[in-house]
């Protein structure tokens, strides 16, 4: 099963046909797409890539929506946004049905920016996320999407970081590695027992960078899976094409995760 996180930039208006390249040139069965706020140009990659569509929208958060799609068949699915308040932004809890057997998939955008402040509230949220997972505990699952957070190992040169994001931290041009980033967020999610499926096998200075498109420095997109997995795990890389640069400011991270032949 491939399973695609896909930012896909303010609801992807006016660049479906850039997304729906890359995404065919990838080829994935299920992809969680956060941003997907525009709800005819979800419709329209739903239906140009005949995959289904379920949408998790936040009532708190007007460009707080998720989006999953899959040419799997989906079993069930649940918009978790209004019942969490810690939530900034929509998740969905969903099931879909491989070959082998269910798979639980937990979908997330958590709050931005990159404060100790801002690290906070992803942590009240991943509070809400990892709650949310519990009736998946026995069963293969991951956790998915664009965290907004840091790898405590990922190594980062914040001189080669977007302007706008130098002005948030307050840097200047000649600041480099060593500039104090908050990286407990991913840190929870490993100590909880899920494995970064694209640290696997890689070293730190091999990690993949999916923001921005423009300028690559930061790695805000994971797909975690659940111990069931691990053992079957296949790789997990991000997505380049020539499309990218013009279809969001996010490339893609696609894993291919594999059930235990005895699910």
């Amino acid at each position: 099963m491939r399973i695609m996180v896909y930012n896909i930039l303010e609801g992807g208006l006016g660049r479906i046909d850039p997304i729906c390249e890359v995404i065919r040139h990838a080829d994935p069965d299920v992809i969680i797409l956060p941003e997907t706020w525009v709800a005819d140009e979800f419709q329209k990659l739903a239906d140009r890539l005949k995959m289904e569509l379920f949408q998790a929208e936040s009532p708190r958060n007007a460009h707080g929506h998720i989006g999953l799609l899959t040419r799997l068949p989906l079993l069930q699915a649940v918009n978790f946004g209004p019942l969490d308040n810690h939530l900034t932004r929509a998740a969905f809890q969903a099931v879909v049905q491989d070959k082998r057997g269910p798979m639980g998939i937990i979908g997330v955008h958590l709050h931005a920016k990159e404060s100790s402040q801002d690290e906070q509230i992803r942590l009240r949220e991943l509070d809400a996320v990892l709650a949310m997972a519990v009736p998946f505990k026995a069963v293969p699952h991951i956790i998915a999407g664009d965290f907004n957070a840091q790898h405590p190992e990922q190594i980062i040169d914040l001189a080669k970081a977007p302007d706008f994001v130098k002005r948030r931290l307050g840097i200047a041009d000649h600041d480099t590695f060593g500039a104090p980033l908050p990286r407990d967020a991913i840190a929870k999610m490993l100590a909880a027992g899920y494995t970064d499926a694209h640290a696997v096998g890689r070293q730190p200075a091999a990690f993949e960078p999916t923001f921005t498109t423009a300028q690559p420095v930061f790695r805000l997109d994971y797909i975690f899976v659940s111990p069931h997995l691990q053992p079957t795990l296949g790789g997990c890389s991000t997505v380049r094409h020539p499309m990218t640069r013009f279809a969001s400011d996010h490339f893609p991270i696609m894993a291919q995760v594999n059930l235990p032949a005895d699910t």
